[in-house]
């Protein structure tokens, strides 16, 4: 029974052997730090597998993949410099970040919104991020735990980061922070989440203004799906891939995937709609030259199937050309009220293209933009701030836009 338990241990090894050779990564030689990639990359790949396998078994494939992602968990440790503490704003959870050394100044604050697709993790799983961001910034950092989809579609992640944040806006100096002094931040959803907020708190002139916006990687149109970014790593090899950005959009906005096929084929876009402002913010025209030569075919007018005849739901349409659930389909007259922003990418990331059309529109209408793409990264980059030490390089560039744009602010 011993041998026979032995052979089969070797054969379950010799099996997971080959299947972590075969399904993992392969990063060009242009990418950095290949050893974590491919761990990251084979971690991500048995999440999904162990997940989809246990919704076979009558389990909830999101809330396994939630709880395998939490042991992420175990890499935030006690700092010396900074303490956290969770407490509620207006009746919304947020976990505060701050300095431990006191001061008698008011110290500037940032309002962040996590990542995860709208659907998965929290402050907790974001902590060795936000005390970094912190330590080097020695301001008071609130991380806002909005409820998640497909428990919650929008707009309720938004409407939860809202009210946490017009709350901390109109008490900061309850919690040590010039009101005068705060920008907001957040990577992926997050950033979705952040410049939605950011457009909607523009307007509201009973509040202290936003005086930054920093946007990491974030996730801002969901109307082209050919961007170039999107044909060039469509499968990978960042485990952020088109299927799964779709999967997550749609559960952020209905809770379920019927659409999925709509979008995966660009069908979601009608022959009017081609025509419509919205395609022009969305223009590959304005992405950067070596960005546009990735592109096997101009953007939009790629045909996949005859879309006159594909029945686009007016729902879809509706949310998909909705500024504060796509954010890059805000106006010109709206992103004139945005704040200084500071934009993030890597380049191993279909999303990588939504922050260079940002970074466009909002330099031909003479705003403040301090645009930073790492050419040697992928997606979620930022979230291996306890296992890569370069990550601290990219923070301290944050760091630096933060204090400079806040000293022109104050």
């Amino acid at each position: 029974m011993g041998v026979l338990s032995f052979k089969s241990l070797l054969v379950v090894g010799v099996l997971v052997a080959f299947t972590a050779y075969y399904a993992r990564p392969v990063f060009p030689a242009t990418a950095s730090n290949h050893g974590l990639k491919t761990f990251v990359g084979l971690s991500f790949k048995i999440i999904h597998i162990v997940s989809y396998a246990g919704g076979f078994l009558g389990f909830s494939p999101i809330n396994i993949t939630r709880a395998m992602l939490g042991v992420s968990a175990v890499f935030d440790k006690p700092s010396d410099t900074v303490e956290s503490f969770t407490t509620t704003m207006d009746g919304i959870e947020v976990t505060i970040f701050r300095p431990i050394a006191k001061s008698e100044a008011l110290r500037p604050g940032i309002l962040h919104y996590h990542g995860g697709g709208w659907v998965h993790l929290s402050p907790k799983l974001y902590a060795p991020f936000c005390k970094a961001v912190v330590d080097q910034t020695q301001s008071v950092l609130v991380s806002v735990n909005y409820r998640l989809a497909p428990e919650h579609l929008y707009p309720t992640p938004l409407e939860d980061c809202l009210k946490a944040s017009r709350y901390f806006l109109r008490n900061a100096k309850e919690y040590g922070v010039d009101e005068n002094r705060v920008g907001v931040k957040g990577d992926s959803a997050g950033g979705n989440l952040a410049m939605a907020a950011a457009l909607k708190l523009s307007k509201e002139k009973d509040l202290p203004s936003l005086k930054l916006m920093s946007l990491d990687y974030p996730a801002l149109q969901f109307f082209d799906f050919n961007l170039p970014c999107y044909q060039k790593y469509e499968h990978g090899p960042g485990f952020l891939t088109k299927r799964l950005i779709i999967t997550y959009a749609l559960l952020h906005a209905f809770g379920h995937i019927e659409y999925y096929d709509l979008l995966y084929e660009d069908h979601h876009v009608t022959e009017e709609l081609k025509k419509s402002k919205y395609a022009q913010y969305v223009s590959k025209d304005l992405l950067p030259l070596h960005i546009q030569s990735d592109a096997r075919n101009s953007s939009m007018e790629e045909t996949k199937g005859d879309r006159n005849r594909m029945q686009v739901p007016d729902e879809l349409t509706k949310i998909l050309t909705d500024p504060y659930f796509a954010p890059l389909m805000a106006s010109d007259e709206d992103l004139e009220l945005l704040p200084p922003a500071y934009i993030f990418n890597a380049e191993f990331d279909v999303l990588r293209d939504d922050g260079f059309l940002l970074a466009a529109r909002l330099e031909r209408l003479g705003k403040t933009v301090k645009m930073t793409h790492l050419v040697n990264e992928e997606h979620g980059y930022l979230n291996f701030v306890s296992i890569d030490p370069s990550v601290m390089d990219e923070i301290r560039n944050f760091a630096m836009f933060f204090n400079d744009t806040l000293k022109i602010n104050t």
